[in-house]
């Protein structure tokens, strides 16, 4: 009895000091440690010591477990980390020679880091937080679509351009591009030879006009709609059953439908797309590169709007604009010398901008610049009638939309606004006179 009293007291003693061994044991095993540095995208943009105290977050993809550590005046930080798959992150506001606040922030999607000691370079990206409100923003790009009733895919998409400035601004040669990345896709051959510093698109399109024959007043919206009809009083036929089982033509329209029919323009892609044309709202140019998907919103944000400005909204300019911004990338294959036809647009040129995707597949290679959106919009899933619209914010007795360059702190969150009943938010026939 004395024996195994004895035997239970030493166990007691030594396993705490056995488990402290091995615990040292499976912490010097399964950590590495990775230095990390961070750089101005730009060189000559960024004072790095600037960053002397901010945080680098890194964010495991698989689990989602965030770590942050501290940067020096140099600009880097020593982080311990289990080897794995991660995002990175930095977001600091600093002040700059004008006395404006910038805000600096990195994002990088995907790291693998699995070896102790290993490098990594990070290119911060900087803009001031003033930066704001000089030219048309997307207050709602609704390109999630309605519950498919076995009809055209996006028949009520839209897209609504908002004033956010003190002065009258034209939209004619205003254009909507969306990228030729997919988000979830990993990076192709040809991206790091644009991204950052421009941005491929598949296609875009354009408001016509001279350049000042579309007048938008400060606080007002421009509605472009994909198809200009009242959605409510479409009605599709669909094959059901009936109370016997039997297949039987039924009747559906969509569960939540806008009226899109005062929109102030359409995307029409003509009658060989089976599409519809409402002759009392006048179309938009579109221009569509044949070595891409062209110009679509997938309803699952794969790929993300952007907004440009050209000097007016005629087909000549545009037609320059295609010739000045082509370009050739040609990869080679097992096949051969592959040429893939390029359109892109400078980031410079760009004046607002979504990175948008799903929650299952998120963002795995950013197709817009952090410069133009250093966050991200999520749907929930395909034709769930979520509406990417930004926060509003009341000016006197106006609303205007917050504008901060980050759309995960602009967009209101579709769960809270389906939560409260709320799907699209477009405006129907004779919304200017209420």
């Amino acid at each position: 009895m004395k024996k195994n009293f004895f035997r239970l007291m030493l166990a007691a003693l030594v396993c705490p000091l056995f488990l402290a061994s091995c615990s040292d044991d499976d912490d010097a095993q399964s950590y590495i440690n990775v230095l990390f540095n961070a750089a101005p995208a730009v060189e000559g943009t960024l004072d790095i010591s600037a960053l002397e105290g901010a945080t680098v977050t890194f964010t495991e993809v698989r689990n989602q477990d965030a770590k942050s550590f501290v940067l020096n005046a140099e600009g880097v930080a020593n982080a311990k980390l289990t080897p794995g798959t991660y995002n990175i992150s930095i977001d600091k506001t600093v002040k700059n020679e004008q006395d404006e606040d910038v805000i600096v922030s990195l994002r990088m999607e995907n790291v693998a880091l699995t070896q102790n000691g290993q490098s990594v370079e990070g290119k911060v990206s900087s803009l001031p937080a003033s930066a704001l409100g000089k030219d048309f923003i997307f207050s709602e790009v609704f390109f999630n679509g309605e519950t498919n009733s076995g009809r055209m895919m996006h028949p009520d998409q839209y897209i609504v351009l908002f004033n956010p400035t003190n002065e009258t601004l034209y939209a004619d040669g205003v254009c909507v591009a969306v990228t030729m990345h997919i988000s979830w896709w990993d990076k192709k051959p040809w991206y790091d030879s644009y991204y950052p510093n421009r941005v491929p698109i598949g296609g875009f399109i354009t408001i016509p006009g001279n350049g000042t024959d579309v007048p938008v007043a400060p606080g007002e919206k421009l509605v472009v709609a994909f198809t200009a009809v009242n959605h409510a009083e479409v009605v599709a036929t669909v094959q059901g059953k009936d109370d016997e089982g039997n297949v039987i033509d039924v009747e559906v329209a969509y569960d939540h439908a806008v009226d899109l029919s005062g929109a102030d323009y359409e995307i029409f892609f003509g009658p060989d797309a089976s599409d519809v044309d409402n002759p009392a709202v006048p179309n938009v140019l579109i221009s569509e590169n044949g070595d891409s998907y062209g110009f679509f919103f997938q309803p699952r944000g794969y790929v993300s709007p952007l907004l440009f400005r050209l000097k007016d909204g005629k087909q000549e300019t545009i037609d320059a604009f295609i010739a000045a911004n082509t370009s050739k990338f040609t990869q080679t294959t097992n096949e051969g010398d592959v040429e893939t036809q390029i359109w892109s647009v400078e980031t410079s040129s760009i004046i607002d901008g979504i990175q948008t995707s799903d929650v299952p597949q998120d963002v795995k290679t950013r197709v817009i610049p952090e410069v133009v959106d250093r966050g991200k919009f999520l749907v929930n899933g395909c034709h769930r009638q979520e509406l990417c619209i930004r926060k509003e914010v009341k000016v006197g007795d106006r609303i205007f939309y917050q504008d901060t360059n980050d759309s995960e702190a602009d967009m209101q969150n579709v769960n809270d606004r389906k939560a409260a009943g709320l799907t699209q938010n477009a405006f129907p026939l004779g919304w200017r006179n209420k």
